[in-house]
């Protein structure tokens, strides 16, 4: 199914090519492929400009636009190269929104602002939760987690027994090793956890693999 493109849209296309001209997005991808893996210098403006948050509700610190608004804009920054965090972050976001809760109302604002950094794992690689009557507690390790080496939060998913648990968790806590990727712009990770607590306001129970 298509989907259709207004002038609206288009204007914002233009408004996001634009941005990604004047902040030398492409020269900064090609710096990237021969530097220590770093946060680039643009990303805390791709925040003031809002297009961390076109998807996300007003109250969440976005714009309320829309999945329309946000594809047209990713596609854009594609265009321009857009590298490190920018996708891995607003991937986290679409999930957080998507699960609702404590978490992400905590922690949409700062990714929508472009002050926290975030990145999310599409499997439970062999993470495995135990639970308790306050939360859970993880342990085990997954790979590969796109832009897990430049993120300050990290949103997994663990088996427990049968059943899968989603979280949130602070990268400060877990162990993160940068991995060999095919885009040296935009580096995978694995992450491991050893026995790592977390909150049960931390927790995305609404969420399945499905969905994520």
């Amino acid at each position: 199914m298509g989907i259709g493109v207004s002038e609206d849209h288009e204007a914002l296309a233009d408004a996001v090519r634009g941005w990604a001209d004047r902040a030398g997005l492409r020269d900064s991808a090609r710096a990237a492929l021969e530097a220590p893996e770093s946060r680039p210098a643009w990303f805390a403006d791709l925040g003031r400009q809002g297009l961390l948050g076109l998807h996300l509700a007003e109250e969440a610190g976005g714009s309320g636009a829309g999945g329309v608004e946000l594809a047209v804009s990713v596609e854009e920054l594609a265009r321009g190269f857009a590298h490190g965090p920018s996708l891995p972050t607003v991937l986290a976001s679409l999930v957080l929104s998507k699960a609702g809760g404590t978490a992400a109302k905590e922690q949409l604002p700062p990714l929508a602002d472009g002050s926290t950094t975030a990145a999310l794992a599409l499997g439970c690689g062999s993470l495995t939760a135990v639970s308790d009557a306050d939360g859970v507690s993880v342990s085990g390790a997954v790979r590969p987690v796109l832009g897990g080496g430049l993120a300050d939060l990290l949103v997994l998913g663990a088996r427990d027994g049968d059943e899968q648990v989603w979280f949130v968790v602070d990268a400060a806590h877990v162990a993160v090793t940068p991995l060999a990727g095919m885009d040296g712009t935009r580096r995978p990770a694995e992450i491991v956890l050893d026995a790592v607590r977390i909150p049960e306001s931390h927790l995305l129970p609404g969420l399945t693999e499905d969905e994520v």
